[in-house]
């Protein structure tokens, strides 16, 4: 296989990680540790990803723990999440921060799949940009000779399959969220 169709397979492959892990932040009524993972924390003079701060899990459906390692640093890991505009009211306890998840609205949950539809878009689009990319380099290798017209067309149609395949699974990563979001 030509090394550029390679390389867009692994471009192509990383929008369809980044969309998974975009959509596993929208919050579908029940405890999730991704969804806090990538808040971002002021401390020690940088900024770091909350999962590096202390351990997250789900001790129960609705609520979310974070036991924080070092104790100095829970009132700016507090503040980050209250901050992250995530709908979670924290409560600290010791080292622990407590994250009840309420209940979804039926508004909110509309708001989330419309969410979702936005980065399931991004994602099209991205992939329709590395597309574009790829054909523009065959084309001018096309025009230099490096390969003929049946060529160009055979890996046209190879990338199209590509584009096709990846295309079915964004939709069903967002048909999989669609479902999560409206069975709570």
């Amino acid at each position: 296989m030509d090394n550029v169709l390679i390389e867009a397979n692994n471009r192509i492959q990383q929008a369809l990680e980044h969309l998974k892990k975009d959509l596993s932040t929208i919050r579908a009524g029940r405890a999730n540790p991704t969804l806090i993972e990538e808040v971002p924390v002021n401390v020690y003079g940088s900024r770091m990803k909350l999962v590096e701060l202390g351990t997250i899990s789900a001790p129960q459906p609705s609520l979310l723990t974070v036991q924080i390692w070092d104790a100095s640093v829970v009132q700016d890991v507090l503040k980050s999440l209250q901050e992250a505009n995530l709908g979670l009211n924290p409560s600290v306890e010791g080292q622990t921060i407590r994250l009840p998840i309420p209940p979804l609205t039926a508004e909110r949950r509309e708001e989330f799949i419309k969410l979702a539809h936005q980065k399931m878009e991004g994602a099209r689009i991205e992939i329709r940009q590395i597309r574009q990319d790829v054909r523009e380099e065959w084309k001018k290798a096309e025009d230099d000779k490096e390969f003929g017209e049946d060529e160009f067309e055979r890996r046209s149609k190879l990338l199209q399959e590509l584009i096709d395949k990846s295309s079915g699974q964004i939709d069903e990563l967002g048909k999989a969220k669609e479902e999560e979001l409206s069975q709570v």
